[in-house]
């Protein structure tokens, strides 16, 4: 094995310091402007086994305009390269240097997410977000860091996982529950890769999970009709959707107003949950509150509304990629939910 040193410096916004010049014939202060430079040295290269099935189209095109890389190596004696990871996507920070070492596989290993994980461009989640593996997409790690990151290649370019998200066996397939409810005390979930999650994190196969990951309005609008196919009186809906398209809100308040009539007929009970917090992903919270605060302005009064967002806020959650929870926070989401439709 090959082990890569790497620093990561803050990075400096380009700054201009006005610095005054007494001197006895009074001159004018004089402004010293100075700024900050990142640089980037390439990884050594490894053989890989195979090459990671990430779709990074859109992240290539995204990077077209970044600055030339640098090339730099220490002694002789450690036979190791010491890189400087300062990449254009890196928050700005202004904290104490770190260091972290990335040790390279002899052979690329295969992998697996056991939940819905961002990749990103370095080993911890102030790097911008390239892609996000979905449960159970199999990927090669090329080599893992010592804060707890798989290295992974496509095409030459290097992207980072978090190592709680993956493991080396496939995964078991989340089974989606097909019988219809048979008892007036049922739930429907309906909902996007957070409810997959919450379904894989609890294991009720006693209620109805209709979800699926990356999915918003449009997934809703073809199958909103399966709601009613699973449902008789009594049966508790649970609508938990609009992280993906915030942009959408009202049309999931037309579409889910010209429904409640058929639902309330049927004896139905519908509930929308609010699009719940995230952390550092692609999203921020605060165009989920205006997503949340449309929705339940716009909503039939009949559809009773679930402040998921708030309970988290007050109750916390933990995120390894700022999108998806564990399965410790989905399971308290979860219990909140019975406890609000029992």
């Amino acid at each position: 094995m090959k082990a890569t040193k790497f620093k990561k410096r803050a990075k400096l916004n380009k700054k201009v310091i006005a610095i005054p010049v007494a001197i006895l014939s009074a001159l004018t202060l004089s402004l010293i402007s100075y700024g900050s430079y990142v640089s980037y040295k390439e990884s050594a290269n490894v053989r890989y086994a195979e090459a990671a099935t990430l779709d990074l189209a859109s992240y290539q095109a995204s990077i077209e305009d970044s600055s030339a890389d640098e090339l730099s190596e220490d002694s002789a004696d450690t036979g190791e390269l010491e890189d400087t990871l300062l990449l254009s996507g890196r928050v700005d920070q202004e904290e104490e240097e770190e260091t972290y070492t990335v040790t390279w596989y002899d052979d690329a290993i295969p992998l697996y997410a056991n939940n819905n994980v961002n990749v990103r461009l370095g080993p911890d989640t102030s790097y911008d977000v390239v892609t996000t593996l979905a449960y159970g997409t199999q990927v090669v790690a090329t080599g893992q860091t010592d804060n707890g990151w798989y290295a992974l290649d496509y095409d030459g370019q290097t992207v980072y996982v978090i190592d709680a998200y993956m493991q080396d066996t496939e995964p078991e397939p989340l089974v989606i529950d097909t019988a219809p409810v048979a008892s007036s005390s049922d739930i429907i979930f309906v909902g996007d890769s957070r409810t997959v999650g919450m379904e894989y994190a609890v294991k009720n196969g006693d209620y109805t999970w209709l979800c699926e990951v990356g999915k918003g309005y449009y997934w809703l609008k073809d199958n909103i009709d399966s709601i009613d196919d699973y449902a008789h009186e009594g049966t508790k809906v649970i609508i938990n959707l609009g992280v993906n398209d915030l942009g959408n809100a009202s049309k999931y308040i037309e579409l889910i107003n010209s429904y409640i009539d058929l639902w309330e007929s049927k004896g139905m009970e519908v509930y929308y949950s609010a699009v719940t917090p995230v952390g550092d992903t692609t999203v921020t919270n605060e165009q989920i509150e205006t997503f949340n605060s449309a929705l339940k302005s716009g909503l039939d009064s009949r559809i009773k509304w679930i402040d998921s967002y708030n309970y988290l806020m007050q109750n916390g959650f933990s995120s390894s990629d700022g999108l998806h929870y564990n399965n410790a926070t989905y399971t308290s989401l979860y219990n909140y939910y019975i406890s609000v439709i029992d």
